[in-house]
């Protein structure tokens, strides 16, 4: 074998490696299936801002197996929910849309991603948008502010 073949050789053999390394940029309605987005969708249509009237909150659990364990980028707003005793952020929700936990009716818990981050920052402003990367799965966490069906083992949250 030449030293060419050797060279395309060990491409090849390197090239699923590279592929493998970057992140699968993906959206929110991603996260559900495609007849719930819908079904969502529709249901945001007929909410009513004024305060004088609270829906029902649609909720689902639903999620894509397919991306469990998949190292994911996704855009979102952060809602702080742990931090260290140097009021570092260590873990929080990230929504889709400003508001979206402080607003009722909440996002369904597979519209939200619990975020735990690797290494403490500091503290985020809530009013920007963030891209979070990292590696994404299937599971449950419910507290008083909301519930996600996703987590997220944290590797970079940066400003969108």
């Amino acid at each position: 074998m030449n030293i060419q073949h050797r060279y395309v050789l060990v491409l090849l053999l390197l090239l699923p490696l590279c592929l493998s390394a970057a992140p699968r940029e993906i959206e929110w309605l991603e996260l559900m299936p495609e007849a719930e987005s819908e079904a969502w969708l529709n249901d945001q249509s007929s909410i009513d801002h004024s305060g004088f009237f609270m829906p029902e909150p649609f909720q689902s659990f639903k999620t894509i197996p397919e991306l469990d364990g998949q190292q994911v980028r996704i855009p979102g707003f952060v809602v702080p929910i742990e931090t260290n005793a140097e009021g570092e952020l260590t873990e929080f929700f990230l929504v889709p849309y400003f508001g979206a936990c402080i607003h009722l009716p909440p996002p369904p818990a597979n519209q939200i991603i619990y975020g735990r981050l690797n290494e403490p920052m500091p503290m985020i402003n809530i009013w920007d948008a963030y891209w979070m990367e990292g590696q994404l799965n299937i599971e449950q966490i419910e507290n008083e502010t909301a519930a996600s069906a996703y987590t997220m083992d944290v590797s970079i949250l940066e400003l969108y």
